[in-house]
């Protein structure tokens, strides 16, 4: 009943914002449809003071919705308020958004799953594995630049990780990633003036994956020399 509870007091927290502000609501979708940075960071701007409350908000509600890639905010972030300060703002807005997701699926979802894990070797394996080692897991995914950090959290949230490991692997991990997406998004925008930067942070971030290629290829081949 509790659960019941949660879920209609959050539907009509959401509804009842959206009613409030609808026209802030589709046009922010709008522009971060379309992937429009320079366009979001003028919007952003346009708030004067409570923009910062405003990209805050935005990277709660990005977090939900999963889909959308945080470079977009955290390059007009770094637009509107700078690289450092658009870096911090664009870090404690990917932190807060991850603990609210992982505190609301954990709680909503969590003993939903419960019933799979038991029935399946594999997923058990799994979830003990999370509760062991989930801080040094979580914090290789949040690592990686360009990650889909909701899923990450979700996943996150419906395993064993606790909420102690969780939130020191994902303040820890986010930060080199949110420095990437903001470089890589202002400099998108600006790439004239910053093209041996753009050129140099896309070439790491490849270099990243394929590192990354390179190891798990290994780590098969030599498994299947055993």
């Amino acid at each position: 009943m509790g659960k019941i509870w949660g879920w209609l007091f959050i539907l009509i927290v959401c509804g009842l914002l959206y009613w409030w502000q609808p026209e802030f609501f589709q046009h922010a979708y709008s522009i971060i449809e379309r992937g429009d940075i320079a366009a979001l960071a003028e919007y952003l701007r346009s708030f004067g003071a409570w923009g910062v409350l405003v990209t805050l908000a935005l990277f709660v509600i990005m977090t939900f919705t999963i889909v959308f890639p945080f470079m977009i905010l955290s390059g007009a972030a770094g637009i509107v308020y700078g690289l450092f300060w658009g870096t911090l703002l664009s870090w404690m807005g990917e932190l807060i958004g991850a603990l609210f997701m992982f505190v609301f699926a954990r709680y909503f979802f969590r003993h939903a799953v419960e019933g799979w894990i038991a029935k399946s070797p594999y997923l058990k394996q799994v979830d003990d594995y999370s509760a062991a080692n989930g801080f040094k897991a979580l914090l290789i995914a949040r690592l990686l630049p360009l990650a889909p950090s909701g899923i990450i959290t979700a996943v996150a949230a419906i395993s064993r990780i606790s909420f102690y490991d969780f939130f020191w692997a994902t303040f820890l991990g986010k930060l080199p990633p949110v420095v990437i997406k903001v470089l890589l998004g202002h400099d998108l925008v600006f790439a004239k003036e910053n093209m041996t930067r753009l050129i140099f942070i896309i070439i790491l971030v490849i270099a990243v994956y394929a590192t990354l290629w390179w190891h798990k290829r290994k780590k098969k081949q030599n498994h299947e020399h055993r």
